[in-house]
Parts: C-alpha cells; sequence; structure tokens
C-alpha cells in the first residue's frame, strides 16, 4: 500500500496526484540553502480542494470517506517529498476525536495532542503541552485528557515555538480559555491507547517514505560518484552499506504495510492490531537509524550541508522514530506480548500477529 511500485490503478492514479501536489510544494525547495521547508497556506487550499486533507473522515463529518489504505498512499507521498504539511494529525488524530467527541470537524488545517494532565471541564481548558507538532502552522487544535475533547483555536493559546531535528515545528503551549459548550465533548474510550497507536502508525508509514527517498539518493551517488578511478559503488564496503540500507526499508516497509492492513480489517484497538503497529514502529525506528547512517557514510560530508537535499530526508526519519512511542517503548511491548502468550504460543503470534490477550 505503500510501495508506489506495487499499487492497483485507483492507488496508482492517488499517488500521482499526491505526488504532483507535493513536488510542486516542496521539490524547488529542498536543494535551497535553509534549515527549514515553510508552510504555505496556497497549496493546503490545493490538497483541500483534491479532498486530501480529511481522506478518511467521512463525508457526512465534511471529508473523502476514504480508507487507511488511501491515507498510507498520501502520507508516503508526502513524506517522499519531504512535504510541511499536518496531514496525519488533521485527519488520522485530529479529526478522530472530534468525531467521537460529536464535535464539528472544520475544514481548516488542525493538530491534535493528548495529556492526562489537562484540565477539561464543560467550558474550560487549562494546562501545559510539550512537543505538539505543527503548532504554530494550524488554526486549532484538538487537545484531549482521559475524559475530554476540546477545540482549542490557536488564538486562545500562547505558543512557545521549538522545533525538531528537521526544524518541523514541534512546539509548547500554555492554556488557559473559556470555550463553548459546543467545543468540548466527550473521550472515546482508551483515548490515548488508541492516539498513540494512530500516531505511531502514521509516523511508520512516514519514515517509510523518507527512508525509500533517502535509498535511492544514495543509489544513484554510489552509481555517479567515482574515486580512485572507480564509482563507489563498486567499492564491496560502499556495497555492503547500500545493501544493508536496502534490507532495512524492505522489513521497514513490509511491516507497515501489513499494519495498514490489519487497521483497515480490524480498526485501531484490536489486539492485533496493535501488535502489528508495534512492529511496524520498531522496525521503521531501526530503518531510520540504519539507513540515516549509511546513506551519510556513502555521501560522505557533502550530505551534512545545507548544498544538499539529503539532510530534509534523514533528520526527518531521526526525528519521527521517536514520536508516539520511542523503539524501546514498542519493543518492551511486544516483550511483555510475547510472555504473555507463553512458551506454547509464541511461534503463533510471530507467524500470525494475532494474540490471545
Amino acid at each position: 500500500m505503500i510501495n508506489s511500485q506495487n499499487l492497483n490503478d485507483e492507488l496508482a492514479d492517488l499517488r500521482g496526484l499526491a505526488d504532483d501536489i507535493f513536488s510542486a510544494w516542496s521539490e524547488t525547495v529542498l536543494d535551497v540553502q535553509k534549515t527549514t521547508i515553510p508552510f504555505d497556506p496556497t497549496q493546503w487550499k490545493t490538497l483541500h480542494d483534491s479532498g486530501l486533507t480529511l481522506l478518511t473522515t467521512p463525508e457526512a463529518h465534511g471529508g473523502s470517506g476514504a480508507s487507511i489504505t488511501e491515507l498510507a498512499v498520501v502520507l508516503s507521498s508526502a513524506a517522499h517529498h519531504c512535504a510541511p504539511v499536518p496531514l496525519a494529525e488533521t485527519d488520522l488524530l485530529a479529526s478522530w476525536l472530534l468525531r467521537v467527541a460529536g464535535i464539528a470537524v472544520p475544514a481548516i488545517p488542525l493538530t491534535a495532542a493528548y495529556s492526562p494532565s489537562l484540565d477539561i471541564s464543560d467550558t474550560h481548558v487549562t494546562g501545559t503541552l510539550d512537543r505538539v507538532p505543527w503548532a504554530t502552522m494550524v488554526d486549532a487544535i484538538v487537545v484531549a485528557n482521559d475524559q475530554r475533547v476540546a477545540l482549542v483555536p490557536v488564538s486562545n493559546i500562547l505558543i512557545e515555538a521549538g522545533c525538531n531535528l528537521a526544524h518541523e515545528p514541534r512546539d509548547h503551549l500554555f492554556i488557559d480559555t473559556d470555550l463553548s459548550v459546543e467545543s468540548i465533548g466527550p473521550a472515546p474510550d482508551r483515548v490515548r491507547q488508541e492516539f498513540d497507536l494512530r500516531g505511531a502508525l502514521a509516523r511508520s508509514i512516514q519514515i517509510c517514505g523518507v527512508a525509500e527517498r533517502a535509498l535511492a539518493m544514495t543509489v544513484q551517488h554510489a552509481g555517479e560518484r567515482r574515486q580512485f578511478g572507480h564509482t563507489l559503488g563498486k567499492f564491496q564496503a560502499v556495497q555492503a552499506l547500500v545493501s544493508d540500507a536496502a534490507g532495512a526499508v524492505a522489513m521497514a516497509r513490509a511491516a507497515t504495510e501489513l499494519a495498514v492492513t490489519t487497521v483497515a480489517a480490524y480498526g485501531f484497538l484490536d489486539p492485533g492490531t496493535r501488535f502489528a503497529i508495534a512492529v511496524a514502529k520498531t522496525q521503521t525506528a531501526s530503518a531510520a537509524q540504519k539507513v540515516s547512517r549509511n546513506a551519510h557514510q556513502v555521501h560522505g560530508a557533502i550530505g551534512f550541508t545545507l548544498d544538499h537535499r539529503l539532510r530534509h530526508f534523514t533528520s526527518r526519519m531521526l526525528s519521527w522514530r521517536s514520536e508516539f512511542g520511542s523503539a524501546h517503548r514498542w519493543e518492551q511491548f511486544l516483550g511483555e506480548v510475547a510472555i504473555g502468550e507463553g512458551p506454547s504460543r509464541v511461534w503463533n503470534l510471530i507467524t500470525s500477529g494475532q494474540t490471545t490477550t
């Protein structure tokens, strides 16, 4: 579903549309000697007019009513082009929270954050939130604790701008505001668990997108750059680096595609889905580390400079690998599941992904 070479005709058309929009947005900026790729409201409008900003949101709520499979294709395309766009945050997180809380979904850029320490009453929200993605670029933020969900305009929030390694907005929020009763609703059951699962799947898809692009750039560089009378790709050490990265990308892609398929079939809270997303997040986190390391080793010093676009892709994968749960956290979860299944069912767990708990 996220590999552009293995899509059916309908998904291939969707990927082509997304590639056209995202390449026009960011490809010309990738070689500019700046650390950031700016968010462009006019390009967001293009996405909205194309039905891509609320892709999995039902039509009754103003969305396109597509499946997680279609969203995976679009998210992968956005990552492939390093497009600075809060698609996952708007559709997969914010829109979902608003719908289950009975709050109208606005047709604007959104982001979302969960914190059990937020104080959300019937008409008031108080609290602080750390490293909220895209807060400085969106129009409103959907916040949630274990009991309630609230839609807060950014004009009601004090925002301290921050960023991740890739210089994407990751902002600190101070909230103390009154809201209308229409802007607050009940949180869904197991809100934290589903919020993290949705975010982890989104980041896994995105990591696959940038990792595949970084790998392609590395293969191209190794085939063109000459040293000591040969292209770099002729040297066994370089071949080992490239093949190691390619293997990591293949494993990450396979795990993530299985997670997408499982979500499409069973939803986010099925035990098998949790297992599949945990595997995807651990595999993509591992691939992010391996691909970024090997890609920069093959490129040499130039890959770190503002003159080269590789930095955009590797910095994103290294940033996203720790969001919505670190590799350690998801590996610990997988270990706990394996122990809970017991020795007699471990092999079935590994081969089928089905758990009894």
